[in-house]
């Protein structure tokens, strides 16, 4: 859904769609607990999943015009949120449904609606800073570069595979190699979201220090002899390496998603929806893939085989121009003393 409601809010500003997405969520996550057959459960999680697609072009979007000079720093802000939904949400589930029973999503569902209310303030105080609309005429104003935005989603594909493929097989290598229980291999798969989620951050930063160029290319190649050492080690020797695996993971993500917006400046939404979207689904459709392979040759053969796709990532990010939509003094090469 996301690519279709970002290309929707191309043609037109469509703020509406931020809170409206927020309360379509939190309703359909409310529902979910009211539902009494697997049909019903099903359409409540659509509608759940149709409001988050409804958010998040447009988010990114008014994102990125209110990050100022500090682009990709700040967009990493807007993304690590994400990866903080994803490990918040879980404890907040079980607080609320462990006392109240199924019926508590109700409860939950407040969280979005509050956060729609919260958003709605927000832009209506935005929309009074004239430097954003500047910002928005100028990424306007810009050609919109296809191939290099090709070539940027098939690398955040592959990445995502990579991503989807250690929170899922990590954990299971844990338990059917090391005979671990699943609550200790669920210890194993939050530190990988914590230290992802400090990966966006640092990621953002760092490209504003060292160029977007160090950020796509340098913490992909310090995946591959990190992801290779994992079976070869024991649960507590996996920490370090896992908090290093997380960080580098996730350092691209902010950078790409800043890129995606300023290859194609014309269809922010699109490019957004693309890069979020659908390659989170196809990164799920290499997990897929990754999984036959587990099937025959054992999980440790998934941790091996994964050691190698940053490999295919650093190839397509070689190839990515600094885009002419950039905003002046973006630092694109590996010197702060030129821009290139």
């Amino acid at each position: 859904m996301q690519p279709l409601v970002g290309a929707h809010g191309d043609r037109g500003e469509a703020r509406w769609l931020l809170p409206a997405g927020l309360v379509l969520a939190g309703a359909g996550i409310g529902a979910v607990g009211l539902t009494a057959s697997f049909p019903l459960t099903l359409i409540a999680a659509i509608v759940c999943s149709i409001g988050v697609a409804a958010y998040h072009p447009e988010g990114a979007r008014w994102a990125r015009f209110a990050s100022g000079s500090r682009v990709t720093a700040n967009m990493s802000v807007f993304s690590v949120g994400g990866g903080l939904g994803y490990a918040v949400g879980p404890l907040l589930v079980a607080a609320v449904l462990s006392p109240l029973g199924l019926h508590g999503t109700m409860i939950i569902a407040l969280v979005p609606v509050a956060a729609a209310a919260v958003v709605v303030a927000a832009l209506s105080r935005f929309r009074q800073q004239t430097r954003d609309g500047q910002e928005a005429h100028r990424l306007a104003a810009s050609a919109s570069e296809w191939r290099p935005f090709a070539t940027l989603v098939a690398l955040f594909c592959v990445a995502s595979g990579v991503t989807t493929g250690l929170l899922t097989y990590v954990p299971l290598f844990l338990v059917h190699a090391r005979g671990t229980t699943p609550g200790v291999a669920n210890v194993m798969t939050a530190i990988l979201l914590a230290a992802a989620a400090a990966g966006t951050l640092l990621g953002g930063l760092a490209a504003q220090r060292l160029g977007r160029r160090f950020v796509l290319l340098v913490p992909q190649l310090v995946l591959v002899p990190a992801i290779a050492l994992l079976p070869s080690l024991g649960y507590g020797a996996m920490i370090p390496v896992v908090i290093v695996i997380g960080v580098a993971m996730n350092a691209n993500v902010g950078v790409a998603l800043v890129l995606a917006q300023e290859y194609l400046p014309r269809r922010m939404g699109l490019a957004t929806g693309l890069t979020i979207g659908l390659c989170s689904g196809a990164g799920g459709l290499v997990v897929a893939a990754l999984g036959l392979l587990g099937d025959a040759a054992g999980p440790a053969s998934v941790i091996y085989a994964m050691a190698v796709l940053p490999i295919v990532v650093v190839a397509l990010a070689a190839l990515l121009p600094r885009p002419a939509a950039a905003p002046p003094g973006t630092l694109w090469g590996w010197r702060r003393d030129r821009v290139f």
